[in-house]
């Protein structure tokens, strides 16, 4: 199939004005000037977006979908320690089934805006099997041991434990003011 656009974004180079991407099962074969790609691959359906823009999915190379629920629940704060505690007074009143919600409404989210890549870091790496992801994503379990350094080997282990259902995973040690040298 050809696919029409008044404007196709490649991946590199300038945007092509009446542009056309061929696709053959799930594959890009050809992008260009719409009269070139549909020379090159006659005889195909074509899709017309009319005055649409065609562009690549968007990638979120950083979410934290365990919170999509918390959005509007927290007051602007006076510090960032106002913030935090803000943060974990919302995050105690949030049972698993609150979280896998949240998870599953910012996947809706997200495809509805394009994102076709998450790169998600999950306070929750327990919760991943549990969960069909409906669009490409990356796992990584954020990792905070600030209350608790001596375990970190352990929140670690129990973190690849989890992880190992996802596809794609990695860890995520949160920041240095809350995961000790170990971690």
């Amino acid at each position: 199939m050809i696919i029409r656009a008044r404007t196709v974004v490649p991946m590199d180079g300038a945007p092509i004005e009446n542009g056309a991407v061929a696709i053959s099962e799930d594959r890009i074969i050809d992008v260009g000037k719409f009269h070139e790609v549909s020379e090159r691959h006659s005889g195909q359906e074509i899709v017309d977006l009319g005055e649409q823009p065609l562009l690549p999915g968007l990638i979120n190379a950083h979410c934290h979908l365990d919170y999509t629920c918390l959005r509007g629940k927290i007051p602007p704060p006076e510090s960032f320690t106002d913030w935090i505690r803000a943060i974990n007074a919302e995050k105690a009143k949030l049972s698993q089934k609150d979280y896998l919600s949240s998870i599953s409404d910012g996947f809706a989210e997200a495809k509805r805006f394009g994102t076709t890549t998450i790169a998600n870091l999950t306070a929750f790496p327990e919760l991943i099997s549990q969960i069909r992801a409906p669009i490409r994503t990356w796992w990584f379990a954020e990792l905070i041991d600030v209350r608790s350094p001596d375990r970190a080997n352990e929140f670690v282990d129990l973190a690849i434990k989890s992880l190992k259902s996802a596809e794609d995973w990695g860890l995520a040690p949160h920041a240095l003011f809350t995961a000790s040298a170990n971690l």
